[in-house]
C-alpha cells in the first residue's frame, strides 16, 4: 500500500450513487453523521478515516504520512469495492485529499464540494508550525489541542452553544497522537494546487463560513473563479466547521448540488 500502510477504514452507508465524504483535521469521518443521516437514503456514503483517526489503525511512520499517499489507499479502497465514480466532498484538510486524488485519478470525480478548503500549499512558517504540533502530540500527547483548535475552528456563536462545541471537543480526542502527526505531517508536504484548478471541469462547489477564521471569503471567492464550472455558496453565522455548526443549511445547499450532478 502507498506510504506502507493498510488500507483505511471506510464507513459505508446507504446505496445510490457514491458520495465520498473526506474529513477536516482533526476530527474524523464522524464528522459527516448529519449529511448521512439525511442522504443515505438516496447515495452510499462513504467515509474514510484518516490513519490514526477514527477506527483506522495509526500509521507505521506518522512522520512519514502523505495526503497522496492517503487518496491511493482511498482509491484502492473504492476498486476492491468496485466503485467507479463518486462525488467528493472534501472539508478543510479533506478537500487537500480531493485535490491529491483528483491528480491521480480524476475521471473517478463527476463532482465536487470543497468546504472550507484552499488551494496553496503552507507557507515556511506554516509547515514549521505543523511539524511542531507533530512533535508534540507524539511527545506528550494530544490533549493540547482540544481547546485551542476547537475554538479556531468553531464560529463565534458555536463556540458558546455546548451541543455543538462539546462533540467538536470528543472527536478531536478520538484522533490518537500519531493520527494528529500524521494530519499535519501530510498537510505540511502537500504541494500548491493551484495550477490544478483549470483542469477540473467537472460541476463544482466552494462552500464558505461567514466566519471562517481559518480561509477567508477572498479565498473562497477565488478558488470558485478559479474553477472552471465553480460556484459559491457562503453559510451565515459560521465558521470552518460549517456542515457541524449548521448541519441543516450545510446539507440543504449539498443537496441541491447533488439533486443537479448525480440525481
Amino acid at each position: 500500500m502507498p506510504d506502507g500502510e493498510t488500507l483505511p477504514v471506510v464507513h459505508d452507508t446507504g446505496s445510490g450513487p457514491a458520495l465520498l465524504l473526506l474529513h477536516a483535521f482533526p476530527l474524523d469521518a464522524s464528522q459527516w453523521d448529519h449529511q448521512v443521516a439525511t442522504l443515505s437514503g438516496d447515495f452510499r456514503c462513504l467515509r474514510p478515516d484518516m490513519w490514526g483517526c477514527g477506527d483506522s489503525p495509526p500509521p507505521v511512520d506518522p512522520l512519514r504520512v502523505t495526503l497522496d499517499g492517503f487518496a491511493a489507499s482511498v482509491v484502492a479502497w473504492l476498486d476492491a469495492a468496485g466503485i467507479g465514480d463518486v462525488v467528493l466532498v472534501g472539508s478543510s484538510m479533506g478537500g487537500y485529499t480531493a485535490y491529491a486524488m483528483l491528480r491521480q485519478a480524476p475521471s473517478r470525480v463527476r463532482g465536487l464540494v470543497l468546504a472550507s478548503a484552499r488551494a496553496s500549499a503552507d507557507t515556511e512558517a506554516q509547515a514549521a508550525d505543523r511539524r511542531r504540533m507533530a512533535g508534540r502530540a507524539l511527545r506528550e500527547g494530544a490533549e493540547f489541542i482540544v481547546e485551542p483548535m476547537a475554538a479556531r475552528l468553531l464560529g463565534p456563536s458555536a463556540r458558546s452553544e455546548p451541543h455543538i462545541a462539546d462533540p467538536v471537543m470528543g472527536r478531536i480526542r478520538r484522533c490518537r497522537p500519531e493520527g494528529i502527526a500524521a494530519c499535519q505531517i501530510a498537510m505540511a508536504s502537500r504541494p500548491d494546487s493551484g495550477d490544478l484548478l483549470a483542469s477540473l471541469t467537472m460541476p463544482a462547489l466552494v462552500v464558505a463560513g461567514e466566519h471562517d477564521a481559518v480561509v477567508s471569503r477572498d479565498e473562497a471567492e477565488a478558488l470558485a473563479a478559479a474553477l472552471p464550472a465553480g460556484e459559491l455558496a457562503v453559510l451565515s453565522g459560521v465558521g470552518h466547521l460549517a456542515n457541524l455548526e449548521d448541519p441543516p443549511a450545510f446539507t440543504d445547499v449539498l443537496s441541491e448540488f447533488l439533486r443537479r450532478v448525480a440525481g
